[in-house]
């Protein structure tokens, strides 16, 4: 071996550049979120149960016993879509909302089932 001190050096080389801050990876980005409140509800009854999906994204909830689903999603444009929905006369099979989310924000989307109307 003519240059014993070489395979250390070069290791080492190695090592200092993946390590250096400056590489060329960029570190992971934050992606800013916000809230998606949504009550199904007729009149001041929250209706639970309720299937409601986020279309762009393919998430879907059940409302709680008080009719509220919270979604948390990045910021964007979005389709609420709520299934079984009576608006008067036969029910839909669902009904869309276009909905817009922003950073660090709470969107409410208000969807009124009329429970007389079957």
């Amino acid at each position: 071996m003519r240059h014993p001190a070489l395979i250390p050096a070069l290791l080492f080389a190695v090592l200092a550049i993946a390590c250096d801050e400056s590489s060329p990876v960029a570190p992971s980005q934050k992606v800013e979120s916000g809230t998606v409140l949504v009550y199904v509800h007729w009149q001041e009854q929250g209706l639970p149960d309720k299937r409601v999906e986020l279309v762009e994204l393919g998430i879907e909830l059940s409302t709680n016993d008080e009719g509220l689903a919270e979604f948390v999603v990045p910021i964007g444009d979005y389709t609420l879509r709520a299934y079984e929905i009576n608006r008067g006369g036969p029910s839909f099979h669902y009904i869309d909302q276009k909905i817009t989310v922003t950073s660090n924000d709470e969107t409410r989307v208000d969807v009124v089932d009329c429970l007389p109307c079957d």
